[in-house]
């Protein structure tokens, strides 16, 4: 045709290199990105103390904490923990904020006073604010326990066991992701006012449990066996009435047991607080927040999807079966209070609230202004145990 322009072919081996560059650039960081799914999401390990505070000033009933950054917990609002080598405490009311500093009510629970730092804080020894505010095990809000072991398919598994009321209706709890039984210790209190007895459990790949036969973190797709060994522990006690409560993830092996276990109809009601229900929304929310190392800019939607796929490939992560949002509507048969808060910064409150839609007769959602990850205790304990305390009556009184 005249006065058509033929491409050069330098131009188009050029131009055909170049995508083929692009192309391996962006397989080898969707592996990169696979990889960091399979370090920070599924790879299991011990809770770790978030470190990096500092205790600037104390007194007999305030602290002043401190910080070489920025940092949400330290000024997070309720009751929280504070642990040190050799000591406990907890904070509470914000006092005063100076710059990175702020002055909290103190009370010291256990052990030597915290350390101070009277230098430059990067010389000094650090504390951690934790938001599941008690130390130990149920005694440390008053209750009687006992070390209690249950048998699941891959071996026995630790719990405690809080008995109350006749032993008829039993709530087994389900800590988070790399969490811990402690996680359940804020709400232990509610549950006994209510004549529940609780069992709170350990499960497959937690500290001193047997490891998944993968060796991952399954978000339910394998640790809702141990949940039904619970359950029937549980049942072979006398247990007639059973409420499921899961703390984030916690709350997936729960759905994840609703979905697939013959013991499902033993259970009248759940309480999920900051449910990790939907862990690929979790995944792409994290993803967001990072920049493509060495740069400044934000990880592409694309690439993030790239990731997902190849970590699924790699590691049968089954993206679609961890989503319980999704099948909300099939999988809920009994009435479900569910906390989460307005500031959770892991799982969005937007899970919730898709999730509530699912089933809106019978899921109640109780938005925590405020609240972080799993803190809606922390902001407003009384009217936490208020809600909760008024829903299991109301699920358990026949």
């Amino acid at each position: 045709m005249a006065g058509s322009m033929r491409v050069p072919r330098w131009l188009k081996v050029t131009m055909t290199s170049l995508m083929i560059l692009i192309g391996i650039l962006y397989l080898s960081g969707g592996i990169v990105f696979a990889n960091m799914i399979h370090a920070d999401a599924l790879t299991p390990a011990p809770p770790t103390p978030d470190n990096g505070v500092y205790v600037t000033a104390v007194e007999q009933d305030t602290v002043t904490l401190a910080s070489t950054e920025v940092r949400d917990d330290t000024m997070r609002p309720g009751i929280a923990g504070l642990a040190w080598d050799g000591g406990y405490g907890q904070v509470a009311e914000i006092l005063k904020v100076d710059d990175l500093a702020v002055t909290r009510v103190f009370q010291l629970v256990d052990g030597d006073p915290p350390p101070l730092c009277e230098g430059p804080l990067t010389g000094c020894d650090q504390v951690d604010i934790e938001s599941w505010t008690f130390q130990s095990d149920p005694g440390d809000v008053d209750l009687e326990f006992d070390d209690v072991m249950f048998t699941a398919p891959l071996g026995h598994m630790a719990a405690w066991r809080v008995d109350a009321g006749e032993g008829t209706v039993w709530a087994i709890h389900a800590h988070g992701w790399r969490a811990s039984r402690r996680e359940a210790l804020r709400s232990l209190g509610a549950y006994h006012q209510a004549g529940i007895t609780s069992l709170v459990i350990d499960y497959r790949n937690d500290e001193g449990a047997p490891s998944d036969p993968t060796n991952l973190y399954r978000f339910g797709r394998s640790e809702w066996e141990d949940v039904e060994a619970a359950v029937r522990y549980a049942v072979d006690s006398g247990a007639r009435q059973i409420v499921l409560v899961g703390y984030s993830t916690g709350a997936a092996v729960h759905l994840a047991f609703l979905e697939s276990s013959d013991l499902s109809d033993q259970v009248v009601g759940a309480v999920f607080d900051s449910p990790n229900a939907d862990m690929a929304d979790v995944v792409r929310r994290e993803a967001a927040k990072r920049p493509i190392p060495g740069t400044t800019l934000p990880v592409p939607r694309s690439l993030t999807a790239l990731a997902m796929a190849i970590a699924d490939v790699r590691w049968d992560i089954g993206w679609d079966e961890i989503d319980y949002v999704e099948r909300a509507d099939l999988i809920i048969a009994a009435p479900t209070l569910v906390f989460h808060g307005t500031e959770d910064e892991r799982v969005p409150l937007d899970v919730s609230r898709r999730f509530q839609a699912k089933a809106p007769d019978l899921i109640t959602l109780v938005e925590v202004p405020e609240a972080d990850h799993v803190t809606s205790w922390n902001v407003d304990p009384d009217a936490y145990e208020t809600t909760l305390v008024a829903f299991l009556e109301s699920i358990t009184r026949n």
